[in-house]
């Protein structure tokens, strides 16, 4: 009876246990289950199975075999943080590099164990049991070591064949949670990746200024790889550029006539060796102080730029300080994306100067057409001056007809003077009319032997009509001007023959003067352009700022201007200017 009564006693304990383990098991699993982030997951787990095997603690290592070690930043109830061993040392490392499940009841009697964990942290080691994390099978590949569980101190005694074969059955889900969790990982920084490298794109095509560029590649830079700062110098213009930012927001933007001393050894010569011995330097100079030498993590990419000698290169350099990069994977990965940010920043440059030589370009056109308008406009005038000066000089002309022709000289000369001023007022955007009170058939008076003379030279029927009685408070010069531009582009419209009509006369409040040919008409492609500087078309030698003056002009006397074309029916510009009141 009594040992029925043990037996009975037994098995509701063996119940228990397998219900304890049933239950650890399900939290196991929802655990695995509620994320997919790496550090949290692995956390979970070993809480998890530190429970179910009712031990001191459990830990677990990850295989990085690119540098031969297994870590953890996972140390239950220890002050380590993260634990880096080689890969065949200690229990752990030598789990990690044989694949054996090994069982040990006193780690002090077992030579592979090494103590000097314990000897740091206090920690006493008295069971261990540890098992390989074996990779998921993928497509016939042969499996390979992820990880090693370690599960350390079972609470009492020493871990069993039971305790084995549960761990071996949650081993195989951990592998599968691992795998998932790197796969989101991978996935999760591709996605950032691409952002990251899509909003550089955005930026490198809607901002032009190169300070506000470069100062926005670092900080996103900074916040994408949760560095403590990133730095860069390059050269530009003969010039050195020193740019920053750090993790507190601060942006740094600087140049400098040269590259300091101390660092030309490290220019000729990239060495990360280098960088390391100068760091105080690099965060003197680039105002950042808050980050320890001992605590420097690193990740650097050379500038390069071509000088402006053959075959000269001139260096530069990006600089990462206190990235966080874990395995030797997520270096190579972050290393990557800095070489990336770095050829961000070159063609950030190359822009820059393209736009500049473009700018440069431009204004040499802009002043090689402006000088052409000139020459151009200038001999209109220069013709009547000839014209009159072959009539003085003709014995024939009295000395009246002589003085005034003189007058006429006068006239032209000065308003070859005032063209020239004008037309530098209107490259600086300058409001320049000098408004008197005058009237229409002062202005026509003025206007009369200019277009006369050049009607009469290129054979064109000529009518005018004044019929104004208003007065103007108006510049006469600039307006005989108007008239003059409109009209000269008329003619030069028609070419040889034609009819030019201009007339002027009186509205309610205003003078309205029209001038009519019976050209070929204004394109319809630039009707809409016309008083842009700059358009012209059908114009030998033609710069297209004749009708962006008369429009500065117009406006400048609170005038409209407007105009009716019809291809092979000519055209038609009617110019309103407000009369004096009365």
């Amino acid at each position: 009876m009594a040992n029925t009564s043990t037996d009975v006693q037994q098995l509701q304990q063996a119940l228990a246990q397998k219900e304890k383990e049933i239950y650890s098991i399900q939290r196991i699993g929802r655990a695995l289950s509620s994320t997919l982030r790496l550090d949290e997951l692995l956390k979970l787990i070993m809480q998890e199975i530190t429970v179910l095997m009712d031990a001191d603690r459990s830990t677990l290592f990850l295989v990085d075999k690119k540098r031969g070690e297994i870590w953890s930043k996972i140390a239950l109830k220890a002050e380590v943080k993260e634990i880096r061993l080689p890969i065949g040392k200690g229990i752990s490392g030598y789990v990690a590099q044989t694949g054996e499940t090994i069982n040990i009841p006193d780690a002090y009697n077992d030579p592979r164990f090494d103590p000097s964990t314990d000897k740091r942290t206090g920690y006493r080691t008295r069971s261990i049991l540890c098992m390989p994390v074996w990779e998921p099978m993928s497509g016939g590949k042969e499996r390979e070591i992820m990880g090693v569980i370690q599960v350390l101190n079972k609470r009492e005694g020493h871990f069993t064949e039971e305790d084995e074969a549960l761990l071996e059955t949650l081993a195989s889900q951990v592998a599968i949670s691992i795998a998932n969790a790197r796969l989101y990982q991978q996935l999760e920084k591709k996605y950032r990746e691409i952002d990251l490298l899509y909003e550089f794109e955005q930026l490198l095509s809607e901002v032009f200024d190169l300070p506000e560029v470069i100062r926005q590649l670092l900080r996103k830079t900074v916040q994408h790889l949760h560095a403590n700062a990133v730095l860069a110098y390059f050269p530009l213009n003969k010039q050195y550029v020193f740019a920053g930012a750090d993790a507190g927001g601060r942006l740094f933007y600087d140049v400098h006539p040269k590259l300091p001393a101390e660092w030309e050894p490290f220019v000729l010569s990239p060495s990360e060796t280098w960088i390391r011995q100068h760091a105080p330097v690099f965060r003197n100079f680039f105002h950042i102080h808050e980050l320890p030498p001992e605590e420097l993590s690193l990740l650097h990419s050379p500038l390069q730029f071509e000088g402006e000698e053959e075959e000269e290169t001139q260096q530069g350099l990006l600089l990462v300080l206190g990235a966080r990069v874990g395995d030797l994977e997520q270096l190579e990965d972050d290393q990557k994306l800095v070489d990336l940010v770095a050829q961000k920043i070159h063609r950030a440059v190359e822009l820059h100067n393209l736009r500049e030589n473009l700018l440069k370009q431009e204004r040499l056109s802009a002043i090689g057409q402006m000088m052409s308008t000139i020459v151009h406009d200038i001999r209109g005038p220069v013709n009547t001056i000839y014209g009159f000066v072959d009539l003085i000089a003709d014995d024939s002309t009295t000395p009246e007809e002589r003085d005034e022709f003189a007058g006429i000289i006068r006239q032209e000369i000065q308003s070859i003077t005032n063209m020239i001023t004008e037309l530098l007022d209107f490259s600086k955007g300058k409001t320049s009319i000098l408004p008197r009170k005058t009237s229409a058939k002062n202005v026509m008076k003025r206007f009369e032997p200019r277009i006369r003379q050049m009607c009469e030279r290129h054979g064109i029927d000529l009518t005018l009509e004044q019929n104004s009685q208003h007065l103007l408070h108006a510049d006469e010069e600039k307006l005989v001007r108007v008239l003059y531009n409109i009209s000269k582009n008329a003619v030069e419209a028609m070419g040889e023959g034609g009819k030019l009509t201009i007339s002027v006369s009186d509205t309610a409040d205003a003078v309205e003067f029209t001038i009519s040919d019976n050209g070929p008409g204004i394109p319809p492609e630039i009707q809409d352009r016309l008083f842009d500087s700059f358009v012209t078309s059908g114009k030998e030698g033609g710069t297209g700022l004749g009708l962006a003056i008369v429009k500065k002009v117009v406006e400048e006397h609170n005038g409209t201007i407007d105009l009716e074309t019809a291809p092979g029916k000519g055209t038609t510009f009617r110019i309103r200017i407000p009369a004096m009141k009365k």
